[in-house]
């Protein structure tokens, strides 16, 4: 059974370099790489890499398939719960070492095994009284369960080997091996756009409609995105090393698996819970880069002053307030920082921190069916945006806006917002870019933000070199 033994951690001399032990984790089977490429909150400072995983947990809809060490269930129905139950088969449990000393030679490392992939936005639909989408075969809720992986101290490259004895483990050290052969990824002239959800004028139209909506009070704030769908798109190990050099994010990602495959270069932090302490750091507020160190200055004194910017955060601040409210300790819900400035390769953004205690128990899916969908991607209220949503984005959002990252067997967990990411499904290749529209907002505003916002991921799709010089820094 996985995590019945003690875990052993050997650090890994000498210390790989980082594009050469990205490379060796195309020859596992399965793998997974959660990257803190930039660490603008103080949030993020390890590296983990895994493949070879030993159980997986799959919904599409209400239907859902578990699998722990090859025992297999499956079923229909609410499939929260049967992803918890899947939890329970190897959860609910602290950490053990093989070697008491372990803990005092190393740096606490977060994450020692446990569950890693994504929860696609779809996910938070289930309890909605809305109607069924179409079927398909893209999973709602996709994650594989590691019990060994590499992770590397994001500040020192020191590297560790993690794992807890399974049979066979050293012919699976994948870090020692060569590198597989790769062949030359597809060239930039054949990505092709396609399609895209919505063209620029019924864009600004469903941002006068929500407007009306507000007006007539059945909502205060709607994040509304459009999907571009390509053809021809380079392959998603190419992608992330692209978005890697474009826009280094605390919450990057490569999940190169099927049915659906995702690279993520997001800046957000869903939810972190450590122990009993929990936070989220929300989203709000974006100007694009200026061209000068004073343009950017200028721009976020700007973004500090604008009342519309400074509204959407307050909002969602108070959404993220009662949705940690409904699992954490009476009183212990603080907002830590109400309005940080973060700099990126094409925007600057506004992000507050929430912070809250949650009762001593280990079981992660209370907090996580409380919190999510995140509220800085739905809007306030969060049931009423999110049906506004589905009635005016026409195609599903899946793994963007949900969240991605790993959930540990002691119940702690590191989730980001899934923006700024590229899915990839068969031979289709799509990302999305959103903002928030509140009565304040300005339609042609709202698309040139969402311009900007899309930027990094169009020069990494198309092989625009534009990042280079100061807007990369």
């Amino acid at each position: 059974m996985p995590f019945a033994n003690p875990v052993q951690i050997l650090e890994i001399e000498p210390q790989p370099a980082w594009p050469g032990l990205v490379d060796r984790l195309r020859g596992a089977a399965t793998p997974f790489l959660l990257e803190s490429g930039g660490d603008q909150g103080g949030m993020v400072k390890w590296h983990f890499l895994g493949g070879f995983p030993v159980g997986e947990a799959r919904c599409t809809g209400s239907s859902w398939r578990i699998d722990v060490g090859g025992e297999v269930q499956h079923g229909d129905g609410d499939p929260w719960r049967a992803v918890a139950a899947w939890w329970k088969q190897w959860g609910d449990r602290p950490v053990e070492y093989s070697d008491d000393s372990v803990p005092l030679q190393r740096p606490r490392i977060p994450f020692l095994g446990g569950a890693v992939g994504q929860i696609g936005y779809e996910f938070g639909e289930e309890s909605l009284p809305l109607e069924p989408r179409p079927p398909t075969d893209v999973p709602s809720f996709h994650m594989y369960l590691y019990d060994e992986l590499v992770a590397v101290e994001a500040a020192t490259g020191r590297a560790f080997w993690i794992h807890r004895g399974r049979a066979g483990q050293p012919k699976r050290e994948w870090w020692r091996w060569q590198a597989p052969a790769v062949e030359p990824d597809i060239a930039d002239s054949a990505v092709v756009e396609t399609r895209l959800s919505l063209q620029r004028d019924d864009y600004l139209r469903r941002v006068e409609e929500i407007r009306e909506r507000i007006r007539v009070g059945d909502v205060y704030e709607v994040n509304l995105c459009r999907c571009h769908e390509l053809s021809g798109a380079p392959s998603l190990w190419e992608l992330h090393a692209r978005l890697r050099q474009r826009q280094p994010v605390p919450y990057a990602a490569l999940l190169p698996w099927e049915p659906l495959g995702i690279v993520s270069a997001s800046p957000e932090c869903f939810l972190r819970r450590q122990g009993s302490h929990v936070i989220t750091r929300p989203i709000k507020g974006t100007t694009p880069r200026g061209a000068t160190a004073s343009a950017d200055a200028a721009a976020a004194r700007d973004l500090l002053a604008s009342p519309k910017e400074r509204a959407e955060l307050a909002m969602i601040i108070d959404l993220q307030r009662n949705d940690l409210g409904r699992v954490c300790l009476p009183g212990s819900i603080v907002v830590v920082e109400e309005a940080a400035l973060e700099t990126y390769s094409t925007v600057i953004h506004t992000v507050a921190t929430v912070a809250g205690t949650v009762p001593d128990f280990r079981d992660p899916w209370p907090l996580l069916r409380a919190a999510f969908p995140g509220g800085s991607i739905t809007g306030a209220p969060k049931i009423a945006a999110m049906q506004t949503i589905r009635e005016l984005e026409p195609v599903p959002r899946h793994a963007y806006t949900g969240a991605i990252g790993w959930i540990g067997p002691d119940g702690d967990l590191d989730l980001n917002i899934a923006i700024r990411t590229v899915l990839q499904h068969g031979a289709t290749t799509t990302f999305s870019v959103g903002g928030a529209v509140t009565w304040d907002s300005d339609p042609q505003q709202e698309y040139l933000e969402l311009e900007a916002k899309g930027r990094a991921i169009r020069s990494a799709l198309f092989g625009d070199e534009t990042l280079g010089g100061r807007d990369a820094s």
